[in-house]
């Protein structure tokens, strides 16, 4: 038992510890760190947005740009599934090999104290909860019905680890992904955490499934055809700011079909068709509005970065020509699409869409919107070169968290993007000598459709093996110019680094980095070989310009043609003019000269008219070729067109 001194002893100390406590200075408040909100559009074009020259109504994206910074350099990966992968790890997708070389960008921002959530499309490993995500409800895979969540016959949207279920009547994605996003946003606030979030829609990607109301806007807009809305779209981006003087206005291949060659009626479709691509874009906007009208309720817009991105570039799912006046989008189990001559608007102005490394494949608006940071610099346009693996090292930076390169258990890939947080800072000039400093050089692949590679002022592009095309990215933005000729040991050089970098830094496959041939395939390649895997090559070539008028039809095969189960399947030629009447038709017996051969030559096509759009249909195994019947051609999806010189 203490002694009564002793007690008072003890009592004397802590009235002394007391007084010292209290007049010790207040601890200061830590500053609230920054929460971080990524929206990313799925396969929205470079220019669809008004703030970038689009027609669309997005007055509330424009309202963030309006108010932060727009970036018209930004780069991403030719495909959604790589562009995201590149935004999770900060690595190109062959160096992270679903996520065993990197750490997912979640899981660092969850040990910092962050609360995550990913809302909307995930096309990644796994899921998003084994990537760091505590929160999670969207789809796995890379597209949905927007109506009915369903894709594959099957329910695909989920909630965390449990099994997908069917949707409510009224759901659509766009708004439950928002919605969702929304509740993620105040569970955080309620636990007092900053947030870190993916708001990963699937618009506009296809089906293009949008309410009446927002599709109804739009048809008459886009009366004017591709052709006109495409040079009003350069002409309001060289007022914005957003191009200037040196990018030229790239000409299409025969892939985009000419306004004036189309009859009344196949326009009047064709409105119609983007008109539910805008609607999409357009309800898009609306979310968009509604999450930033959350974040000033809740007083949490000024201290969040958002960012805006669209995850590759214009996609051009065509549909089948047969059933395009019969997909309507606001109603469920539809497929609604638009043509490749829409892609090219929405590629503005750039050449070539999604899957290619093109600009027009791998350009984005980026926009960002930072109110605490960014107040003085509200509007700015920046050209400043970048690339979407930059995204998590900026992230990284701005969260005050260093990439643990050395100490983690995976055998971790040095970061391949750049931190290009100092774009942020109140004194930051975006001049010459800045606009390339984060970054000199672009590696692109994506399986055997597209390669590319940039190097300071010059950049390589190549689809499906074929040659080289160059350009000086300085003086030819738009990439109007193919240099390759002029300066083959320009094309060497970046070769050369092309196949150093895929080598040493990636596991890309055998198949995928073979040297490059001289002989040229054709947009569109890529979609013909879904339905006719063994196909070598076409002439005319996919897409292909100034073909003579007394051609032939062929395409060449890897294995022998069968045609004994091709009765009264048939081949037909059609003039962009006439969908309906073919110029030239075939039936197809076992009897052809071509049974058994894996070359197939159509000889006895009329004389072509010149300078004039041609499209091929074929039924569903109008051969079969080793064990894979062919077909279908459908000027749709799979497309087959070219056009004769003048």
């Amino acid at each position: 038992m203490k002694s009564k001194h002793t007690f008072i002893i003890c009592l004397a100390l802590s009235a002394v510890s007391l007084l010292m406590l209290s007049c010790s200075p207040a601890p200061e408040n830590k500053p609230q760190a920054p929460n971080i909100l990524l929206i990313i559009a799925d396969d929205l074009g470079y220019s669809d947005l008004g703030s970038y020259g689009g027609e669309i109504d997005t007055p509330n994206i424009d309202e963030l740009a309006k108010n932060g910074l727009r970036f018209t350099n930004f780069n991403v990966n030719p495909m959604c599934e790589v562009t995201r992968a590149s935004i999770l790890t900060g690595h190109t997708p062959n160096q992270s090999v679903n996520f065993e070389h990197s750490i997912p960008i979640a899981q660092l921002m969850k040990q910092k104290g962050y609360r995550t959530f990913l809302s909307g499309k995930w096309h990644q490993p796994a899921t998003p909860m084994d990537a760091g995500f505590e929160d999670f409800y969207g789809f796995l895979i890379g597209q949905i019905d927007s109506w009915t969540g369903i894709e594959r016959g099957q329910a695909q949207i989920q909630s965390g680890y449990n099994a997908p279920l069917s949707v409510p009547d009224n759901w659509y994605a766009t708004d439950a992904f928002t919605n969702y996003a929304i509740e993620a946003i105040d569970k955080a606030i309620d636990k007092q955490q900053p947030f870190f979030g993916f708001l990963s829609y699937n618009a506009p990607h296809s089906p293009l499934h949008a309410p009446k109301k927002n599709v109804q806007k739009y048809p008459q807009r886009y009366q004017a055809g591709w052709d006109k809305l495409r040079q009003a779209r350069f002409d309001r981006m060289l007022g914005l700011g957003i191009i200037d003087s040196s990018y030229v206005l790239s000409e299409p291949g025969a892939e985009v079909r000419p306004w004036n060659e189309i009859d009344p009626q196949s326009q009047t479709i064709e409105a119609n068709r983007m008109a539910a691509y805008a609607g999409m874009v357009d309800r898009l906007d609306e979310n968009v509005g509604k999450v930033i009208a959350h974040l000033q309720k809740t007083q949490q817009l000024d201290n969040t970065l958002i960012v805006f991105i669209s995850d590759n570039g214009a996609d051009y799912s065509n549909g089948n020509i047969a059933n395009y006046d019969k997909q309507i989008p606001w109603e469920k189990h539809t497929r609604p699409h638009a043509s490749n001559g829409w892609a090219m608007l929405k590629s503005t102005p750039f050449r070539f869409y999604k899957h290619s490394t093109y600009k027009g494949g791998v350009a984005s608006p980026m926009i960002v919107h930072w109110p605490k940071q960014l107040e003085s610099r509200s509007g700015d346009i920046l050209k400043t070169k970048l690339h979407v693996s930059d995204l998590y090292p900026t992230f990284l930076s701005i969260a005050n968290i260093d990439y643990p390169i050395g100490v983690s258990t995976k055998p971790l890939k040095p970061l391949y993007g750049h931190s290009f947080a100092e774009v942020f800072a109140p004194t930051f000039e975006d001049n010459a000598q800045t606009q390339s400093a984060f970054r000199d050089e672009i590696f692109w692949s994506y399986r055997d459709i597209s390669r590319g590679y940039e190097k300071d002022d010059w950049k390589i592009s190549s689809i499906y093996d074929g040659p080289w095309t160059l350009f000086n990215t300085k003086d030819d933005p738009a990439e109007h110019t193919n240099l390759a000729a002029q300066f083959p040991e320009k094309v060497t050089q970046l070769n050369n680094l092309w196949f150093a970098f895929a080598n040493a830094e990636t596991d890309i496959p055998k198949e995928y980095k073979l040297p490059i041939h001289n002989s040229p395939i054709g947009w569109g390649y890529h979609r013909l070989k879904r339905v006719m895997p063994n196909l070598v090559s076409t002439y005319p070539l996919m897409s292909q310009t100034h073909v003579p008028i007394n051609t032939s039809l062929q395409m060449t095969f890897s294995a022998p043609l069968d045609f004994s189960k091709s009765a009264g399947k048939t081949i037909a030629l059609y003039e962009v003019s006439n969908i309906h009447t073919p110029i030239w038709k075939k039936t197809l017996t076992s009897q052809d000269e071509w049974q058994g051969q894996t070359h197939v030559e159509f000889s006895d096509i009329p004389l072509l008219r010149a300078n004039t759009t041609y499209f091929v249909l074929a039924d569903r195994g109008w051969a079969t070729s080793g064990k894979s019947a062919l077909g279908p051609i459908n000027d749709g999806a799979y497309w087959w067109r070219f056009k004769t010189k003048r």
